[in-house]
């Protein structure tokens, strides 16, 4: 059974992350926005990346603990500097305030702000030369294509195909994978896998619908590949999402997905109400939906009289 008033439940109490979490992060990313265009020289503009510009973050698995997000900061390009130079420039800018700077460090890529208990937000300096953009890498002193804005666009545009279903699908299993911790995989990667599944709308007419299809399309491509295959950014395809992953990840990511592609269709395809939430809750835990019958409904006849309960005898009692 598809149980689509218990999906959208579950995505609403345990999935989505709060909207008063949302709206800290919306005023911290406003403050530093207008922090960073008063003192940061070259300063352009600011865009939301990653899962905060797809609208696919998550609660984190411990409520206390941090979760992540991504914002370019646009800048004008200086011949004169070198990669590190801009991610040196962003790092003094926000270090010089006295309300940013125990919350800054800096990082590979980025400068990192710590909002401890909340979030943390990793600020990436980006520059465009020729008409590309790019990001900076601090440990090689490089620059390094990107085109986030592009990636965004086209994960909306496979979203709107599925009337907003992918972006659920998407947080669903990234819940599955936070919360059970037995594989691992970039959101980035993950995301990708995700909307290479959209080509028309068929399969996607509701979310119970759309978590089956993404999850048997996905499973038709890892079971034809044993060997990890690339996967690349589809608006840039020199961009390989593939390269923080390796063999024996991808080897424990394809068996365990097989394995929950399974248990999907199974829970998909019970007629009882109760057994399918049973099987949905072997894939989701046990907060999902709402078992009808009780124990006791079991035990009781239908004139009202309790029957005795039967256990199980050793060597069966386990």
């Amino acid at each position: 059974m598809k149980h689509t008033h218990s999906f959208n439940k579950f995505l609403r109490e345990q999935v989505n992350l709060n909207q008063t979490r949302i709206d800290r992060l919306d005023q911290s990313v406003d403050a530093i926005k207008q922090f960073l265009s008063n003192n940061l020289d070259g300063y352009i503009s600011i865009e939301p990346q990653g899962s905060y510009a797809l609208g696919t973050i998550i609660k984190p698995v411990n409520e206390d603990k941090e979760y992540d997000a991504d914002i370019l900061i646009i800048v004008e390009y200086d011949k004169t500097k070198t990669p590190k130079d801009y991610i040196d420039d962003l790092y003094q800018c926000l270090k010089s305030s006295s309300r940013y700077a125990e919350k800054t460090h800096r990082r590979t890529r980025c400068v990192s702000m710590e909002y401890t208990g909340d979030f943390h937000l990793d600020v990436v300096p980006t520059v465009a030369i020729d008409n590309k953009m790019y990001i900076c890498n601090y440990a090689t002193n490089q620059f390094e294509e990107t085109d986030g804005t592009g990636y965004r666009d086209w994960f909306n545009k496979q979203n709107k195909i599925t009337d907003g279903n992918l972006k659920r699908v998407t947080r669903l299993i990234k819940y599955l994978r936070d919360h059970k911790g037995n594989f691992t995989a970039p959101s980035i990667l993950l995301t990708t896998l995700i909307g290479n599944t959209v080509n028309t709308k068929e399969g996607f007419k509701s979310l119970p619908d759309a978590l089956k299809t993404v999850f048997n399309r996905i499973n038709e491509y890892l079971q034809d590949n044993p060997n990890m295959p690339e996967v690349v950014n589809p608006v840039l395809p020199s961009e390989k999402f593939t390269r923080h992953w390796n063999q024996t990840k991808y080897e424990n990511f394809r068996r365990l997905f097989n394995t929950y592609n399974y248990r999907i269709n199974e829970a998909y395809g019970s007629k009882g109400h109760d057994d399918s939430i049973k099987k949905w809750r072997a894939v989701f835990g046990e907060e999902f939906g709402e078992i009808l019958t009780t124990a006791s409904d079991n035990r009781t006849s239908h004139k009202g009289i309790i029957l005795p309960g039967v256990y199980p005898r050793k060597p069966y009692a386990k």
